[in-house]
């Protein structure tokens, strides 16, 4: 899997416009062939900040993705930036849940449901 992450930053008068077209390329993002999810995240705390993450099945999926017109508009919106906006590109071999930790500990679900009685009955 790889993740696709901009961190932006705009103006005031840049800020909304660039809302408005990142929020409108979610769904067709999405869409394309080997996208496993699109987020665009809004940074109250700091004003007019923007995250915007893909992430996709494979490094094909994303080449694919990188000729498409929907990035095309998100290179638009990155020429918008205020400052130099940070992209991060995670290759992600694999996602493992609670059940790494279960291995690594030595736990079996049972065993778990067990220690957790134990120290809630206390």
């Amino acid at each position: 899997m790889l993740r696709f992450r901009l961190h932006m930053q705009f103006t005031p008068q840049a800020y909304e416009e660039v809302s408005s077209v990142l929020r409108s390329l979610v769904g067709p993002v999405r869409a394309e062939q080997g996208c496993v999810a699109t987020r665009i995240q809004k940074d109250s705390e700091r004003g007019c900040e923007i995250n915007w993450v893909e992430e996709w099945c494979s490094i094909e999926d994303f080449e694919r993705h990188l000729r498409s017109g929907a990035f095309r508009q998100i290179l638009a919106v990155i020429e918008m930036a205020a400052v130099r906006p940070v992209v991060e590109i995670d290759d992600v071999s694999s996602r493992r849940g609670f059940d790494l930790v279960e291995e690594i500990l030595g736990l079996t679900p049972a065993l778990m449901n067990e220690k957790c009685r134990t120290t809630n009955d206390g």
